[in-house]
């Protein structure tokens, strides 16, 4: 399905350099890197851009993921196993960053 740029999780897409556009992705979900590299391939297929999508397009830690809240994290983390704190420390560092959830996924 095609998207317009007011459909974008990103305001103003189309009037920023692909270096600006680049250096917020992190900040997105695994779903709104999706809906942006979908429109950025329809529209101006700029490199830099698709090539930081693909960095960081990895699977979330466990599904819905990028929908929780880091009190909700870090409350799943009590009971995870040290594979999956690896993979949230991982993932944390690439995009949202949280303090909370890094510190409670390292061991």
């Amino acid at each position: 399905m095609p998207y317009t740029e007011d459909e974008l999780p990103l305001q103003n897409y189309d009037s920023q350099r692909a270096a600006a556009i680049a250096a917020k992705l992190a900040a997105f979900s695994q779903h709104e890197l999706s809906v942006i590299r979908e429109y950025e391939v329809e529209h101006a297929h700029r490199a830099v851009v698709l090539d930081r999508i693909a960095e960081l397009a990895v699977g979330e830690p466990w599904p819905g993921y990028d929908e929780q809240s880091a009190e909700a994290i870090v409350l799943a983390l009590a009971a995870a196993d040290p594979g999956v704190a690896h993979r949230v420390i991982r993932y944390e560092r690439e995009h949202r960053a949280r303090a909370s959830v890094i510190k409670a996924a390292t061991p």
